[in-house]
């Protein structure tokens, strides 16, 4: 299991508690810069309620995403 650093916590707990589905800028970065198929995004969007999860979280949890993948989201998410 990945140990995530304090700036990701930091990160994670500052983030809204809800998945962001109009955020086409963010899915744009996903699939452009990232390389995610739209299958797992698609699958973490609807999963995205149910755990009460930011998008970009949800995509770490279910492995679509590595740790290092995580942070390059949000230092975008932050600009």
């Amino acid at each position: 299991m990945a140990v995530l650093s304090s700036e990701t916590n930091e990160q994670i707990q500052n983030e809204p508690k809800v998945c962001e589905i109009e955020d086409s800028h963010l899915i744009r970065y996903l699939k452009e810069e990232l390389a995610v198929p739209n299958d797992s995004i698609e699958l973490a969007l609807r999963h995205c309620e149910q755990e009460r999860g930011t998008l970009p979280m949800v995509l770490w949890r279910y492995g679509f995403v590595s740790i290092d993948q995580l942070n390059q989201i949000f230092d975008w998410m932050a600009r």
